[in-house]
């Protein structure tokens, strides 16, 4: 596989879904970087279960299943499951940043699959953080470019 090795935010993913205009033109060329091989995603369960959540508390069971057989089944994507290195990971990341649980894994997780950026649209995440760029997904965008 090559492309550039990215971990994607569960908020790239629902910018996408839910077509919100702040961050929608920028998150959906990330996933289409993806889709040409540009990039290389690497996706934490974690993510994949809030996503899918969503779905499912608004009833949209099939919609849930079309997305993660979409996920799971393009060689593009490397599911990065939570593994006890990542789960120790997320709670050093925890306690040296702050940061909430869930985005401590997915931190971890792209600090343990050797990503160079966090691809994330929240505020919360620090500038960087052992090798791992944390970058909103317009900026992404532009350093592709």
């Amino acid at each position: 596989m090559s492309g550039i090795r990215v971990c994607i935010d569960t908020n790239v993913f629902l910018n996408v879904l839910n077509k919100e205009e702040t961050h929608y033109p920028h998150s959906k060329e990330v996933l289409l970087s993806v889709d040409k091989g540009i990039l290389e995603a690497v996706i934490p369960a974690l993510v994949i279960s809030e996503v899918m959540t969503g779905f499912y508390l608004d009833k949209r069971n099939s919609d849930a299943e079309h997305f993660l057989s979409a996920i799971i089944t393009d060689k593009r994507n490397v599911i990065a499951p939570l593994n006890l290195d990542i789960a120790v990971s997320s709670a050093k990341v925890k306690a040296c940043t702050g940061l909430k649980l869930p985005d401590s894994i997915i931190l971890a997780t792209a600090i343990k699959t050797r990503a160079k950026f966090l691809v994330s649209n929240d505020n919360r995440f620090p500038e960087s953080y052992e090798g791992v760029r944390i970058v909103k997904s317009r900026e992404l965008i532009e350093i592709l470019e």
